[in-house]
């Protein structure tokens, strides 16, 4: 084959390998993820809502203090909007979330080790507040602004079933009962 025979091969492989390129950089620019974001497990947890449901949620698990202390910071809007984090203190804590380097609002719900949903409350992306409940939690679930109301999930009635999940602090592994 002479060289006009592979240029005309050539170019049109070219051209669309280009054009896939370029179309994954164009879904991935709103795409933006951290490393500690990247390390939480997924697993699934149960929540009994007002009306006796029980909801089986999948969620990124926020273990490990770097997870912790990231959350949804520097991650894109459009990860955030089908993304639940739920935040697992080794014991009660008596602690407040901020929304620094958080593009959007969201939900946080504070529970107790027992599983009592103690206080539900909306976060605006203001780098000056902070939030948080009147009494000590051992979880935390950070999810899209109005999650729970849609879910029928309020404080004092709903509950997260610590039960349906264990979790081994040293392996680090999460699984559903």
């Amino acid at each position: 084959m002479n060289i006009k025979g592979w240029i005309a091969i050539l170019i049109p492989f070219l051209v669309s390998f280009s054009i896939v390129i370029l179309i994954q950089i164009l879904l991935n620019i709103n795409q933006r993820i951290t490393r500690e974001f990247r390390k939480m497990e997924t697993a699934k947890i149960k929540i009994v809502n007002d009306e006796g449901q029980v909801l089986e949620l999948e969620v990124k698990v926020a273990d490990e203090p770097d997870e912790r202390a990231a959350g949804f910071q520097n991650i894109s809007r459009s990860i955030m909007e089908k993304t639940i984090i739920l935040f697992v203190f080794p014991s009660e804590i008596n602690g407040l979330f901020h929304m620094r380097n958080v593009e959007a609002s969201l939900d946080i719900a504070f529970v107790k080790a027992n599983g009592t949903i103690i206080e539900i409350m909306r976060m605006d992306p203001d780098p000056s507040r902070l939030y948080g409940p009147n009494e000590s939690f051992k979880y935390a679930i950070e999810a899209p602004p109005g999650f729970f109301e849609e879910k029928k999930i309020t404080s004092k009635r709903s509950r997260l079933i610590v039960e349906s999940f264990s979790t081994n602090w040293f392996e680090g592994s999460w699984r559903l009962k």
